[in-house]
């Protein structure tokens, strides 16, 4: 299988974005230049094993959650991703969060004929 730089790319840099951090701060962090890290943030380079270690740590993200766009079986990274996007926000906003999704979900399901069956 062929890694897709430009979606591996794409979910440091909105990881990196999320954290607060510009490329910089980043580049700093895992010892590489600017430069090169906006190569692998647009896919124009691929990384080191080692490279891809580095990012992940500096950004406190699992391997799942950098590859997710690439993985067959999402369900622990998508876990992983909810959990990360949960981690900063208070217990007021969490739950708002979740009655939200649980109201986003039952209007899924109840209109779900609406899609027809080559949807599901």
């Amino acid at each position: 299988m062929k890694m897709n730089n430009s979606l591996v790319g794409k979910r440091i840099g909105q990881l990196r974005k999320r954290r607060g951090l510009s490329q910089l701060m980043l580049s700093e962090m895992i010892d590489r230049s600017p430069t090169h890290l906006s190569y692998i943030e647009t896919g124009a380079k691929s990384m080191s094993l080692e490279t891809f270690v580095r990012i992940a740590n500096a950004l406190n993200a699992s391997a799942d959650e950098l590859l997710i766009d690439l993985l067959n079986n999402t369900n622990v990274a998508s876990a992983h991703a909810f959990s990360s996007l949960l981690s900063d926000c208070s217990e007021y906003e969490k739950q708002v969060l979740l009655d939200t999704l649980l109201a986003t979900k039952g209007a899924l399901r109840t209109h779900l004929h609406l899609l027809g069956r080559h949807y599901i």
